[in-house]
């Protein structure tokens, strides 16, 4: 790639992905099944019209449903363009649900927001653009100084596919044909991307080339591969216990052949104190992945920030 070094092309792909954030919507309004998911969750541990901190809020996919259920959502990101769309939104909502919804723009490695939550959530894949061991425990720092005494934390990233992570990186793939949400343009969307085993971040394009011939452009979008007992590790030395791991948003145990990482951990001296106290340490997490290989199958990449 020549359009710059690593560290620069991480950072773009970081960003670039959500300067569009109504084409960002349109490419995912489909995706509901973790919406549904995040919102039993908030049922099954948060008391009704409860507070739910929503990390990587972006457009508010998670956000506005989970404030139509009742909930008080404080929604943090880093990306003005997603939160100004999520505002849009919010502004033409009746008054009662606009007033459960607070949005904040920040970093999430150093947010403050002097107030804490029996529920903080980050849904699709916002972990995976946090793309060092340091960057993670940061995040999970200020998590930690967010949640009540008992609280949650939940979110997902993808299960990494070898077989996905090593295609040629000069082919394309998942070409689809879609037109543009705002500008109606006929474009072809497909995708490429290269892998560094060492620091496992995948630096992916999405191509969006006209239909006419003319010139395209190319969209980064960069993310961390996080193997699921290397995740485990790093949130137990941030001080997290994993209480539930599934493999999709339906409760599948996780296994080799999951998309996802669907992870519920709880503060370690918490949740060991609470079991003691009931006689139990025992955790609900599920058993570790089985050893299943992997299948081969066409898989577009996802955000991983925002939803």
């Amino acid at each position: 790639m020549p359009r710059g070094g690593l560290a620069e092309l991480i950072d773009l792909g970081a960003r670039e992905h959500y300067v569009d954030a109504e084409l960002y919507d349109h490419e995912y309004k489909r995706r509901r099944v973790d919406v549904s998911w995040y919102v039993a969750l908030a049922r099954r541990l948060v008391p009704a019209g409860g507070r739910i901190l929503d990390l990587g809020c972006g457009t508010g996919r998670v956000t506005i449903a989970l404030a139509r259920a009742g909930y008080h959502v404080v929604g943090v990101d880093g990306s003005e363009t997603m939160l100004a769309r999520l505002r849009q939104r919010v502004d033409r909502m009746p008054p009662s649900l606009h007033a459960r919804i607070t949005l904040r723009h920040a970093d999430l490695r150093d947010f403050e927001l002097r107030a804490r939550f029996p529920l903080a959530i980050a849904a699709f894949n916002v972990l995976e653009h946090l793309y060092t061991r340091t960057e993670l425990a940061a995040c999970l720092a200020r998590v930690d100084r967010h949640l009540d005494r008992d609280g949650r934390f939940a979110f997902d990233v993808q299960l990494p596919d070898l077989q996905w992570l090593t295609r040629d990186p000069t082919r394309r793939w998942a070409r689809t044909r879609f037109t543009h949400p705002r500008t109606g343009e006929q474009l072809y969307y497909s995708t490429n991307h290269v892998y560094d085993p060492i620091s496992q971040i995948a630096l992916i394009r999405l191509y969006y080339d006209p239909v006419d011939g003319t010139p395209g452009r190319v969209v980064l979008l960069s993310q961390r591969k996080y193997f699921p007992a290397e995740l485990e590790a790093l949130c137990a030395a941030s001080g997290f216990v994993t209480v539930e791991r599934y493999g999709d948003f339906a409760g599948a145990p996780l296994s080799g052949t999951a998309d996802s990482q669907v992870v519920v951990c709880a503060r370690r001296t918490d949740f060991l104190d609470g079991n003691r106290a009931s006689g139990s340490i025992s955790s609900s997490r599920n058993p570790a992945p089985n050893p299943v290989p992997r299948r081969g199958r066409a898989r577009s990449p996802t955000r991983p920030r925002r939803r």
